[in-house]
């Protein structure tokens, strides 16, 4: 399936390697990128192109990337949603999964496609992939039967609220550990999978952005302690990951250990748990050790990816909800994003 030549897209560029060009502090985002993707695409058969200000400051290398970007860029998107069919974003890659999985959240209803997108080397620089790249999320971005926060990059488009930078590989810098492939992109166009069904998926509640909403993310390893977790949430946290062993657990035989995150359950913050393993998945009881975990108030976070957890509860931080129901829609799936 190519791109509906008829269809309006949105394209926003908020900067990355997509855009950049060499100085003489190294590559920088350029300010004159729309110009440069019209003048590489002049002639070919492709939709109505419409850049909008993203509205989330001046380009930038997605290292720079905050939480009040997504929320900055979700709004652009609303307000100029009934205008255009779908959306196009150009992002730096080592943040885009998490800009991704934030808007996945952020944009749910939207009934409209909108696919990020980048590029391992500059546009018009040798053996760049940036126009093949846009080239397939252009034709993403048509296409109603989808309408859901994607990546498309090298030659797929994946669910971007699956997506991880952290286990691709030079050639596929985006994998999907726990979803398959969306849709596969080339010169001829997009082939969708073939058992693939269009997403029907709960109404999410509407959130308005916190700067104060803090989520701090602590990595399983040996000699991990209480005095560790204690320390992170006397900075004020309002949530803890826990990201376990690739088997999805922690220290659980260590009283202290419990102790502390039993104190921060009950001091109301939300205590969640994933597996650092590219295909581990948390659950809670299959091995004696977790069960102390989940009795102090530790969740299980399922196969969620690292940026889909920590966006997914930065997004429920800065809902108008009560915490009993903010730790029911942590565990529910509100957008495809965990099984």
């Amino acid at each position: 399936m190519t791109a509906d030549k008829h269809a309006s897209v949105g394209v926003l560029y908020t900067g990355g390697t997509f855009g950049m060009r060499p100085s003489a502090r190294g590559y920088e985002p350029s300010t004159d990128l729309p110009a440069r993707v019209d003048a590489a695409l002049a002639g070919e058969d492709l939709p109505l192109i419409n850049w909008l200000d993203p509205d989330a400051g001046p380009p930038v290398g997605s290292s720079d990337i905050t939480p009040e970007f997504w929320y900055r860029l979700a709004a652009t998107i609303r307000r100029n949603a009934d205008n255009h069919d779908g959306f196009v974003i150009i992002h730096g890659t080592d943040t885009l999964a998490y800009t991704g999985a934030a808007l996945s959240f952020l944009l749910a209803g939207l009934e409209r496609p909108v696919v990020i997108t980048g590029a391992r080397a500059p546009l018009g620089e040798p053996g760049s992939d940036a126009l093949d790249n846009f080239r397939g999320a252009l034709a993403a971005a048509t296409c109603r039967r989808h309408p859901e926060v994607t990546v498309a990059f090298n030659g797929l488009l994946l669910r971007a609220n699956r997506s991880s930078k952290r286990y691709g590989t030079p050639q596929h810098l985006f994998s999907s550990p726990h979803w398959p492939a969306l849709a596969a992109f080339d010169h001829n166009g997009l082939r969708w999978a073939a058992d693939l069904h269009a997403p029907d998926w709960p109404t999410a509640p509407t959130a308005s952005f916190r700067a104060d909403a803090r989520i701090v993310l602590l990595p399983a390893y040996p000699g991990m302690d209480a005095q560790t977790v204690r320390a992170l949430l006397d900075t004020g946290a309002d949530a803890l990951i826990l990201e376990g062993y690739p088997s999805g657990i922690g220290p659980g035989s260590d009283p202290d250990f419990v102790q502390a995150l039993a104190d921060a359950d009950s001091a109301g913050v939300l205590l969640l748990g994933i597996s650092q393993g590219q295909y581990g998945t948390v659950r809670m009881g299959q091995y004696a050790t977790s069960t102390p975990l989940a009795e102090a108030g530790l969740l299980s976070g399922a196969d969620l990816t690292r940026e889909a957890a920590l966006t997914k509860l930065h997004y429920l931080l800065c809902c108008d909800v009560d915490a009993a129901t903010r730790k029911d829609l942590l565990r529910r799936s509100l957008c495809g994003e965990l099984s």
